[in-house]
């Protein structure tokens, strides 16, 4: 236990700090999602006041997607071209959010909407979202099952298709994505998911990834190393922003930053032998749960407390789906490395593991 000057009275565990910061950056480094949302109620389950629980965060994002980007790019998982553009219109897009949410609350709205937005946007993404890996991922084992050759990467759904045929000048060619899309569509896109990260105070990571994959067309892989890229600007401003307010614990964010650096290799690392269905399956299984866990927030919002317990559970269930991802991606790195041996495994696994 320790205690730091910013938190007089409050004695913070090490080691479970460390095993948060390292189960984060395994999970960032895999999906390619900030992790914000997440560390924030791991933060504040170790006691963290909240005002210092989100400025710390904030401050890991930006050292931890900063090093899992330059691991995504070494890979080639980076459209930097297509980043740039999507960061720009982001943080138009997170300016108009915040003004909403200021404007909501000097109108007299409470907490309760903006969590009530938040559910609704996690359950429709993370829904999506296993309903196409599912799918996916019974094609991939049936054309497994007929040949022995691999299937061709997913380049585009259904969806980015329709977008792909929206000609509305200037239409950009990014070669790193292998795509050419209008403008306006992926400036609208950054936007979008800035305006809705802004009011709902998460990076988007959750929201962008997706987006990049099923409205853009490009692969799963490459749109979390794009995410993380566009991530860095927006997550660096937070964090100078928070550090100029007093928000930062500066001490404990180079500790998660140095962990979860071990985990961001680990997570960029399994990315090579895993494919991007079982990426996108893990992180719709984490916005699920993470829903689940904002629904009993909502519950010990509205009950006013009254309801003893729903907060803390509320934290557990958060930090049980990141842990949750963990394991999956460690079991799915296990397996695919005993299958890239010529060893047995799973044939439901198999379309989820690259040999």
């Amino acid at each position: 236990m320790i205690m730091f000057p910013e938190m007089p009275g409050v004695d913070v565990n090490v080691v479970s700090l460390v095993f948060i910061a390292l189960g984060a950056g395994v999970v960032s480094g895999f999906t390619g999602v900030g992790g914000a949302f997440f560390v924030t109620p791991a933060l504040i389950s170790l006691n963290f006041p909240a005002r210092l629980a989100v400025g710390t965060a904030f401050t890991w994002v930006a050292g931890n997607t900063i090093i899992a980007m330059i691991a995504h790019r070494k890979l080639g998982n980076v459209d930097m071209k297509l980043g740039v553009i999507l960061s720009m219109s982001a943080m138009g897009g997170i300016e108009a959010g915040v003004r909403i949410l200021n404007w909501i609350s000097n109108i007299g709205f409470s907490n309760e909407l903006v969590l009530s937005i938040y559910i609704c946007v996690l359950f429709i993404v993370g829904t999506y979202t296993l309903r196409e890996t599912l799918a996916r991922r019974k094609e991939i084992g049936d054309m497994l099952a007929e040949k022995s050759e691999s299937p061709p990467v997913m380049r585009a759904a259904s969806i980015s298709q329709r977008f792909a045929i929206i000609n509305i000048a200037p239409r950009l060619h990014f070669a790193k994505s292998q795509i050419s899309e209008s403008l306006w569509i992926i400036l609208a896109i950054g936007f979008f998911i800035g305006l809705l990260s802004g009011l709902i105070g998460a990076s988007g990571g959750f929201l962008m990834v997706p987006a990049l994959t099923y409205l853009v067309g490009i692969p799963s892989l490459m749109a979390a190393g794009t995410n993380l890229f566009q991530v860095t600007f927006s997550a660096s401003y937070g964090a100078a922003r928070h550090f100029m307010s007093g928000n930062v614990v500066i001490f404990v964010s180079l500790i998660m930053i140095a962990a979860s650096g071990v985990g961001v290799q680990l997570g960029v690392l399994a990315t090579r032998y895993i494919r991007g269905v079982a990426a996108r399956f893990i992180l719709a299984i984490l916005i699920l749960i993470v829903g689940i866990g904002s629904i009993i927030k909502l519950i010990d919002t509205l009950a006013d407390k009254s309801v003893i317990g729903f907060d803390i559970a509320s934290i557990w269930v958060i930090l049980s789906g990141m842990g949750l991802a963990v394991a999956l991606i460690l079991a799915l790195y296990v397996m695919a490395v005993r299958y890239r041996r010529g060893r047995h495994i799973p044939d439901w696994v198999k379309p989820l593991v690259a040999k």
